[in-house]
């Protein structure tokens, strides 16, 4: 044991450096103290990266500080994100018999402050904006939240708690099932740390409780059963006629990420060339059986028109760290056009601009492996379309919180590029936002961010070969 300690003894000196640096975050921080926050941010970033460099080899060491980062956090309250009160909310009222979608906070605070001992206090926490608005949280995600109200009953922390668990569970099988399809596509298996040890997963999932981690497994584990289908009927050991069972399984992981989260419906068309059309159609008519019976119990008058009207918000309502939208606003304004009007525009062609970007992005995708015979070369490519499609819709978007990037980050893993990663740190100065009475952003500091992100994006695609990258196992 002394002898190991010595041999480790600075990779321990970067795990505990990066513990405590966690600890802070989660204890002894208000999200207004940017300089800290950023600081911070970069110390966690620099620790793991090192960490990483140094013990790539060293899973055990290495699962150990991913674990040993989420526990450091396991009692705080989230301090950088609001949302976890209305995911408590949601639950609540949900176990109470009130679908979540049809009403919204301000309609049942009057009626629940006999009923619902803790809503006077969800109510207040969640702030004016969510206050107002319907639920917008897909029907897993909705399931999950009344799971951790009735284990924590009346206290925040116990459901603090579930959630957490929730989240460590998920991301270990991310970690576990990341390994074994990089294993399969010839890549390292040590990238999959780069998800398990990022800050911005550590600090927006276990430590803010968003739910992208447990979304991000659903979709891993169908993309894995897809895979392994593709191996057995290369190997003949199934054929066209007896892999509908492999297809179940793998509609029913994505429709569970679907319903999770919706930002899975954007790359089921990527995996149209790996299955052909017949496969790639039956399957997605079982995704819409299982998305319709997980709805099914939140369905009722007015639920269509409610959850249309606040994804309608991300379109044209809400903006927060934005790259190209916030370079037309400023045209804009300069124009003498105002900044609502400007918004109510660009909401409307939003849509269109993503469907654009995804048409564009498939038929490059096509091009690239039209002549492919390999089902892992397939695999690969869809990953990367779907990373560019991912890319491009987070470019267009209005809105742009932190944990968005890590579907992001954990697609990029599966390619050769890498500005996700350093985009991963810059998000956090999105965070200067905060100090903002008005939470009005700074331009410059958004630049900056972008800058970086762009800058790295342009470099990769001009000096990376991903046909070259591709045909070489890199392992």
């Amino acid at each position: 044991m002394i002898a190991y300690f010595k041999t480790h003894l600075f990779p321990i000196g970067l795990l505990l450096l990066c513990s405590v640096c966690y600890l802070i975050f989660g204890y002894d921080l208000v999200r207004e103290d940017y300089l800290k926050l950023i600081c911070l941010a970069v110390a966690c970033f620099y620790a793991s990266y090192k960490l990483l460099s140094i013990a790539r080899e060293s899973f055990g060491l290495l699962l150990f500080a991913g674990i040993l980062y989420r526990l450091v956090l396991f009692f705080s309250i989230p301090e950088l994100s609001q949302d976890f009160y209305r995911y408590l909310w949601d639950g609540s009222i949900f176990l109470k018999g009130i679908n979540p979608f049809l009403y919204s906070p301000n309609e049942l605070i009057d009626q629940l402050r006999e009923t619902l001992p803790n809503a006077p206090f969800l109510y207040e926490q969640m702030g004016e904006l969510s206050q107002k608005h319907y639920s917008n949280y897909p029907p897993v995600s909705q399931y999950l939240y009344a799971l951790a109200a009735y284990i924590g009953q009346e206290s925040v922390l116990v459901s603090v708690g579930v959630f957490r668990v929730f989240i460590l569970g998920a991301d270990v099988a991310i970690l576990f099932l990341s390994r074994w399809l990089m294993q399969q596509l010839g890549l390292p298996k040590w990238k999959a740390f780069w998800y398990f040890l990022n800050p911005l997963v550590v600090l927006e999932l276990s430590g803010n409780l968003h739910l992208e981690g447990i979304m991000i497994a659903f979709f891993l584990a169908g993309i894995c059963v897809l895979l392994l289908a593709q191996q057995k009927l290369s190997k003949g050991i199934l054929n066209s006629n007896t892999s509908w069972l492999m297809d179940l399984v793998m509609a029913l992981c994505i429709s569970l990420a679907i319903m999770t989260k919706l930002i899975p419906i954007l790359f089921y068309p990527f995996l149209l060339r790996i299955m052909r059309l017949k496969r790639w159609f039956i399957s997605g008519l079982y995704i819409v059986l299982f998305s319709a019976l997980l709805l099914w119990p939140l369905l009722g008058t007015g639920f269509f028109s409610h959850y249309i009207q606040t994804i309608g918000l991300w379109f044209n309502n809400f903006e927060f760290n934005a790259s190209l939208y916030n370079l037309i606003k400023s045209i804009s304004q300069l124009a003498g056009h105002s900044a609502y009007r400007t918004i109510l525009t660009y909401g409307k062609i939003l849509p269109i601009l993503i469907v654009s970007c995804a048409i564009g992005v498939w038929v490059w995708q096509y091009r690239k492996t039209k002549v492919l015979k390999d089902q892992k070369q397939q695999i690969k490519w869809a990953l990367t379309a779907m990373l560019f499609m991912y890319t491009g819709h987070l470019f267009l978007a209005t809105t742009v919180h932190p944990w968005y990037l890590i579907f992001g980050l954990l697609l990029s893993l599966f390619t050769p590029y890498r500005y996700f990663i350093v985009w991963s740190l810059c998000v956090f100065l999105s965070y200067v936002t905060y100090a903002h009475p008005d939470f009005k952003e700074n331009l410059w500091v958004l630049g900056f961010e972008y800058l970086c992100v762009f800058a790295v994006l342009i470099y990769e695609i001009v000096r990376i070969n991903p046909v070259e990258y591709f045909s070489v196992k890199n392992v």
